[in-house]
């Protein structure tokens, strides 16, 4: 199952075979260099990212060589390395890799255990690179984190909450017999309130800590799951079996589904749980290795995936099915999904959602084209004998899906074809999707995902665009990514929904720009590795109807957000490296913020964060009570504590810049060069943070 889900991934990325491969070469001081090779010449651009890169937070370019692209980096010699590889924008797992780990997403990670590389190298029985080891071994795995938080009220100055923080889930993934994966995860504890101890006029400090002292040696695992009732639970659980025909995999609760990308879309997301609700589950059958290739230039796969997560709770039954080819240049993609009954009797009393998705991918030379559609089919949900009433999908932004309307409400479609030079590229594209045009199986609204707008684009909409970059000198690219966007169907209100109807007859033109500028300053900076980037997003809208609202101000043109990026590496022995983000955001319709934000990379694995921002009350806004915030910030890598976890601590005022406690508070929250969290994360409020992480 694990090279299966890899081998599809490539396909749909390249179009072509991959051979990939990881070497080690000892340097005599303790530590090693680690190459890793990515065989593949037809990708645009190839990253690497891993555990040693903080994954996308820093992700790193692999050079080309004659046949395929090169990384190479020095690493202890006990180092045990998680990576994976991003083509042309795709995350692809390394199906050579030395071995391989569960990513918790329905895929995996190329593992290195750097010594038993060595081992092997040198004639001993440690594996070697090219394919994974067969025999049984399970790994361990765990995300955990504890935490300290004070939050207080930077207008009265008053301490508003105080507690401890704990997350922790124990993972072990691998194959628990030869050909027999198995995935499971267990839940001990879930707590990121930092009340526990104090919550003004709620919570006595005294009562909180003698709750913490008694609790922490009598209780721990109920206290540090904030005293929930059941707390601890299987998070995600998954087995199956490997074969040369056939490949079955099974995932229960929190389990996400496998995911899949058809050419341009990702259409079973790869955040899908099998029920979130702590029901449900999936089954997933593929064929396989002995069955995929056909002669020397077609290969094939079929997958069926029955389960109870048509809603995503695990209360609806469901199915997603596809079959895949590849047959030379040309990858073709046909997926059936389908949304069905809540009980096993009832399973196919109706159909109330059903989704045919299309896809191909051709290479021309120079010329790669692309081409997705979506055509759904909707049911009614049966009150009665005498009512019924339109489905609503789940995690969609679909209200409710009413039947018999025209083809084009329900289609979607999209169209690409770049050009790639040496020096310069351009995509030329089209997409278009009707008033309850949607994917099953694809987040929108939920977990503050927007998957499906973000591919199919907002309901009823059309879009003509252009992605062109052009590298005048080496040291220079410059990009323009602009759009058309306008109204798809004009239609007769009285055929649709009452949420339909604002979506049509309007004669909305809205104009995008996007201009960024990448600059490659080694060679202005006397030879220090550095680069600067900048962007900006600009709009414009031809109707007084949907002009641009900031405060009491309307316009048609938009200055929506801008930013710039500036690193250095290798600066001195001391200075290690730099990032300083500078962000514009003026997606507030109250007032916009201004954030400068940076890091300083120092010996022993410390990092300096700090930061400042300044929010702006537009004209008829009442300014705010906290214009300006800042923060400080430091994390260290504590090698000399048991397993390695990362040490930071924090003080924020009026903003703050830093992700979720269980998704890695030591790392900025960023889109592009903004904050994710947005101008209000924050406000009036400040707060002092002390946490270790592991990441194993």
């Amino acid at each position: 199952m694990k090279r299966l889900v890899a081998f599809i991934g490539t396909l749909l990325v390249l179009g072509a075979a991959l051979f990939a491969e990881v070497t080690v070469k000892d340097l005599g001081d303790g530590t090693v260099e680690v190459t890793f090779f990515f065989g593949s010449t037809t990708a645009k651009e190839v990253l690497i990212a891993g555990d040693f890169t903080d994954w996308q937070n820093g992700w790193l370019p692999m050079t080309k060589v004659s046949n395929g692209w090169e990384f190479k980096k020095v690493f202890p010699r006990d180092a045990t390395i998680k990576y994976k590889f991003v083509a042309d924008g795709q995350w692809i797992f390394d199906i050579k890799a030395p071995d391989k780990i569960d990513d918790g997403f329905g895929g995996f990670n190329g593992l290195v255990d750097v010594a038993e590389l060595l081992a092997a190298k040198s004639g001993g029985t440690a594996a070697s690179s090219g394919g994974g080891a067969a025999s049984a071994k399970l790994k361990f795995q765990t995300w955990s984190m504890i935490g300290l938080q004070g939050k207080f009220n930077t207008k009265t100055q008053t301490l508003e909450s105080a507690g401890i923080g704990a997350k922790s889930y124990a993972k072990f993934s691998g194959d628990a017999l030869p050909n027999l994966p198995v995935y499971v995860e267990v839940a001990l504890f879930e707590n990121d309130g930092f009340e526990n101890l104090y919550k003004k006029d709620s919570l006595e400090f005294s009562k909180g800590l003698t709750n913490f002292l008694v609790d922490t040696f009598f209780d721990p695992i109920h206290y540090y799951n904030g005293q929930k009732t059941a707390g601890t639970y299987l998070g995600h659980f998954k087995a199956g079996f490997s074969s040369p025909y056939v490949n079955y995999l099974t995932g229960y609760k929190y389990a996400k589904l496998p995911s899949h990308t058809n050419v341009s879309w990702t259409t079973v997301d790869q955040e899908w749980e099998a029920g979130y609700a702590q029901v449900g589950g999936f089954s997933q059958f593929s064929l396989g290795q002995a069955l995929q290739n056909i002669g020397d230039n077609i290969t094939i796969n079929a997958v069926l995936g029955p389960n109870r997560t048509a809603d995503r709770a695990g209360n609806q039954y469901g199915l997603y099915s596809y079959v895949t080819a590849q047959i030379g240049d040309h990858y073709l993609d046909f997926q059936y999904n389908g949304a069905y009954g809540k009980t096993y009797d009832t399973i196919f009393d109706s159909i109330y959602e059903a989704d045919f998705i299309g896809g191909y991918k051709g290479l021309f030379g120079p010329i790669t084209v692309k081409a997705n559609a979506l055509f759904n089919v909707w049911g009614s949900v049966k009150i009665n004998d005498l009512y019924k009433t339109a489905y609503s999908p789940s995690s969609s932004d679909v209200s409710s899906a009413k039947e018999g309307l025209g083809f084009l409400h329900n289609f979607a479609t999209n169209l690409q074809v770049t050009y790639t030079a040496e020096s310069y590229g351009i995509t030329l594209g089209y997409r278009a999707r009707g008033t309850q045009a949607s994917m099953m199986y694809v987040e929108e609204g939920a977990d503050g995902h927007t998957n499906i707008s973000d591919q199919l684009g907002a309901l009823n909409t059309q879009r003509v665009w252009v992605d062109g970059y052009v590298k005048p000198i080496d040291i220079l690219t410059l990009s323009l990514n602009p759009y058309v966007q306008t109204v798809f169907i004009k239609d007769d209100y009285a055929s649709l929904a009452s949420w339909q109807r604002p979506y049509v007859n309007k004669d909305t033109l809205e104009f995008y720009l996007k201009p960024s500028i990448d600059l490659d300053t080694e060679t202005l900076l006397a030879g220090i590795p550095s680069s600067l980037s900048l962007y900006a997003k600009m709009k414009y809208v031809n109707t007084a109807e949907d002009q641009y609202s900031r405060g009491t101000n309307k316009g048609s043109f938009l200055l929506s957000e801008g930013g710039a990026k500036f690193t250095m590496k290798d600066i001195t022995d001391i200075f290690k490296g730099i990032e300083v983000y500078y962000g514009y955001d003026n997606t507030n319709t109250n007032q916009l913020f201004n954030t400068l934000i940076g890091a300083v990379t120092l010996p022993q694995s410390f990092t300096v964060q700090a930061g400042a921002g300044l929010r702006t009350a537009h004209e008829g806004v009442t300014a705010s009570d906290a214009p300006f915030g800042f923060f400080l910030g430091i994390v260290k890598k504590v090698e000399k504590v048991l397993y390695k976890p990362v040490a930071y601590a924090q003080f924020i005022y009026n903003m703050d810049p830093y992700k979720g406690f269980g998704d890695g508070q030591d790392n900025f929250n960023l889109d592009g060069y903004i904050l994710d969290n947005g101008v209000g994360a924050y406000e009036n409020y400040g707060a002092f943070r002390i946490g270790l992480r592991w990441d194993l």
